[in-house]
């Protein structure tokens, strides 16, 4: 027996031993691999591509590019021979720099260098900051931006202290073109200069653009205010005893307010399907600023991100209720369409990561439009929950914004 667990030890570091051999080249050689040829330098924002044409030679492995970043910090870009170009990045300097291209063989043998001259074209960050545009906001200021080069980059909020220095505050970081505008909160509606800087991954630091603003007045509204409506074309809850006043209660705990699994909904104009409606009294008047409102916290398949929690939806507002008496939406105005519930991980329904629990509990959030009409009264149109189905629950639900009345 002792033999044979020898034997098998044995067998083990040998075959280990044979796949560290196959690791290393196939073929080992002096023989340098031949130049690409044929090469086309097409300029981009921010860095080139260059096409060429690859050796013939059997050996032929990837194509080095070698080039300096803005810092002086020089770089390599590799493509591999299945491929006929390589990409330059994170240029920011519209100022022409002269690249070594290298063929690289199995051997790790490098062919002679060629030389070729690129001229990048203005760098995504600097596009992205010459569409910064800063607006007063609700708790502080928003800054738009066309981030239509999808690049990843941090924004960065400052501020002037009692001295008139700008000091870091606070940052987002962005990594595609889905949003137009960033929101920073959580300063007084006083006076201050603001100011709004970007920096790429390849530590590319934009100017700063400064303006003087004056963010708006921002309150939580008291939830103890909040009033249960009832309008034509609403879809009732109550199922289980989750009812609509259970959305202010403070506790994003069970349960909240849920509607009819098998509820159809009701067609009301100017929508053609039917959805499940609320309709709630805030209390007061309110110019709204942003509002969110908390999913069904279980972690499992009925729970986060998945059944009946919403997914798409609109929202609307009146400042008055209309008198009409029809299922209708005529007298409100539509405040949010399609907003949508992310899921951060992008996951599969009933497996959740850390970060999607942790953006659950915080709650989902969205802002309203700032030259929205002052609202009092909200309704809240599931079009689509996380099943695919129409029903929804929801366990809490807050409003912010400047009180009018």
């Amino acid at each position: 027996m002792k033999s044979y667990k020898y034997l098998i030890v044995g067998l083990t570091m040998a075959f280990f031993s044979c796949e560290e051999e196959v690791m290393g080249p196939l073929t080992k050689d002096g023989t340098p691999p031949s130049q690409v040829s044929e090469v086309k330098v097409t300029n981009l924002p921010g860095g080139a591509k260059i096409s060429y044409v690859v050796p013939g030679d059997q050996d032929a492995l990837l194509v080095e590019a070698k080039y300096k970043l803005d810092d002086g910090k020089e770089v390599t870009a590799k493509s591999s021979i299945f491929k006929n170009f390589v990409i330059l990045e994170g240029l920011r300097k519209s100022a022409q720099q002269e690249v070594e291209l290298v063929t690289v063989d199995r051997s790790d043998n490098r062919s002679q260098p060629v030389m070729v001259t690129i001229s990048p074209e203005t760098a995504p960050v600097d596009k992205l900051f010459s569409s910064f545009r800063l607006v007063e906001d609700f708790g502080g200021v928003r800054l738009y931006y066309n981030n239509e080069d999808n690049i990843a980059a941090e924004l960065l909020l400052y501020a002037a202290d009692e001295k008139g220095n700008m000091i870091y505050s606070q940052s987002v970081f962005i990594s595609d073109g889905q949003r137009a505008y960033e929101t920073f909160r959580g300063f007084p509606p006083t006076a201050n200069t603001f100011g709004v800087s970007a920096i790429d991954r390849w530590n590319n630091t934009t100017e700063m653009l400064t303006a003087e603003k004056t963010p708006l007045e921002e309150t939580l509204l008291d939830i103890q205010k909040f009033r249960e409506l009832f309008m034509p074309g609403d879809e009732p809850g109550g199922i289980s005893g989750w009812v609509m006043p259970l959305l202010w209660n403070g506790s994003i705990g069970e349960p909240g307010f849920h509607t009819n699994h098998t509820g159809a909904g009701t067609l009301v104009p100017p929508y053609t399907d039917t959805y499940h409606i609320f309709t709630m009294d805030l209390g007061v008047t309110a110019k709204l600023s942003r509002f969110k409102f908390w999913q069904r916290q279980r972690n499992d398949l009925d729970g986060l991100y998945s059944h009946g929690n919403p997914k798409v939806f609109d929202v609307w507002g009146a400042a008055e209720l209309p008198t009409h008496g029809e299922a209708s939406f005529e007298g409100w105005t539509k405040l949010i369409e399609d907003g949508e519930v992310i899921k951060p991980s992008g996951g599969i329904v009933g497996t959740n990561s850390a970060e999607d629990v942790a953006a659950a509990a915080s709650g989902e959030e969205f802002d309203l439009p700032i030259d929205a009409p002052p609202t009092r009264y909200f309704r809240f149109v599931n079009k689509r929950n996380w099943a695919g189905t129409k029903f929804m629950f929801l366990v809490e639900i807050n409003f912010w914004g400047q009180i009018r009345g």
